[in-house]
């Protein structure tokens, strides 16, 4: 064998990677926290401490559903963690009244159906108001977690005639807080109005709040035609802002009085979107949030896409209406919204944007969306929202400013 062959000499790099190999002298660790994800869903964390492990004792998983609203309705304790006092309030929920819809069928009022179907938007296994359906509702309440529904009715007594619109009103508003005073901690509910009779609403509204107890009023986009907004209804909204009420408005489901909308089948697609972003844009044109700042309005719907293009509403009307008492965006973000949006988190998301989550209230539209998806997700999918701490503000804070002491 030949001389053995010198190793050239080790270059300042190489001699680093050479020791990064070598093993170390062992340094305990002063401190160090891992967590683990167990299984069942819980978190375990083990502590590392000198080479010693100590864990930690885990919390106790609470038994029973994720939010115990039905227990707690009784004990007047905590829902899902919340007080009693911010729990979960649906702004949105319908009831139909079989008595109240047979009144109005006598005069030629009936609903309008969703496409041709005979099924109206609250019939089903818990639309109407008989014992069986009111307990599926809050069972169905219980598992969303809602400690409150606010009923209103789908169909409006709007009548031509002021001897035929009154009657059905006054039955529908002392109908509806029998249903509240029954069950008076799930369920409130709001005042229908007879219109267009300006003085008979404001005699319905003395009613419904000074002796009934609703808390608040109903209105649909339009009456015969006429939006609300209209300089008509003026004393209305003047009498709501002395009384710093809130109103809620719903879509009349009137096939957009256009054959656009009817031919092709699309009036309930379509047209209630139509209505909310219509609605919200006559107010501003009119306004409404300006002249009577202590109205609490709400737009269903999260406005039905009124969040997007407000610059161009900005920009545009101002040329239509000269003498709009503020910028449109601003009177929009006067408005509150309900969260109904069938899941659409980008159409939430964007709401949020535009609006603020403390304008953004709870709303299910109850039982209209079980035909499609359940109480539970159409409340609960704003847990969702890519804003930070929006969820927690919608469920358990925007609804409670909103009525602003009227919830008991």
């Amino acid at each position: 064998m030949g001389p053995r062959r010198k190793h050239p000499p080790v270059s300042g790099k190489q001699d680093v990677r050479r020791r990064r190999h070598q093993p170390q002298p062992y340094q305990p660790v002063s401190f160090r926290r891992r967590v683990r994800r167990r299984a069942d869903g819980h978190r375990r964390t083990i502590r590392n401490d000198g080479g010693r492990r100590v864990r930690r004792p885990q919390r106790q998983r609470q038994s029973g559903p994720r939010n115990t609203v039905a227990g707690n309705r009784a004990s007047g304790g905590v829902a899902g963690g919340v007080p009693a006092s911010n729990g979960l309030i649906d702004v949105h929920a319908h009831v139909a009244v079989p008595a109240y819809l047979a009144l109005l069928a006598q005069v030629g009022v009936r609903p309008s159906g969703y496409s041709g179907s005979s099924r109206t938007p609250t019939s089903g296994r818990a639309g109407d108001d008989r014992a069986a359906a009111i307990a599926a509702r809050i069972a169905m309440m219980d598992r969303a977690g809602v400690s409150k529904q606010i009923l209103l009715a789908s169909l409006a007594s709007y009548l031509a005639a002021e001897t035929k619109a009154v009657p059905p009103a006054r039955l529908l508003n002392e109908r509806l807080v029998e249903l509240a005073a029954a069950t008076p901690h799930p369920l409130a509910a709001l005042a229908c109005l007879p219109l267009p009779h300006v003085d008979a609403a404001r005699a319905e509204l003395r009613h419904g709040m000074d002796r009934l107890g609703l808390v608040g009023i109903t209105m649909q986009t339009s009456c015969f035609g006429i939006s609300i907004a209209d300089e008509k209804f003026a004393p209305l909204f003047a009498e709501m802002n002395r009384r710093r009420a809130t109103l809620f408005i719903h879509p009349a489901i009137n096939r957009l009085r256009s054959p656009f909308a009817t031919d092709w089948r699309i009036d309930t697609t379509l047209g209630p979107l139509l209505e909310d972003i219509t609605i919200a844009v006559q107010l501003i044109a009119a306004n409404i949030p300006m002249r009577y700042p202590a109205v609490r309005i709400v737009i269903p719907h999260l406005g039905s896409g009124f969040a997007t293009m407000l610059d161009r509403r900005d920009n545009r009307l101002p040329l239509a209406i000269l003498k709009l008492a503020g910028r449109p965006c601003e009177m929009a973000r006067r408005f509150w919204y309900d969260s109904v949006a069938h899941g659409s988190l980008t159409g939430f998301d964007t709401a949020i944007a535009a609006f603020g989550a403390d304008r953004i209230v709870p709303g299910s539209d109850f039982p209209v969306l079980l035909s499609s998806e359940s109480n539970d997700r159409t409340i609960n999918y704003v847990r969702k929202a890519r804003h930070a701490g929006a969820a927690r503000q919608i469920l358990h804070h925007s609804a409670r400013a909103l009525f602003a002491g009227a919830l008991a």
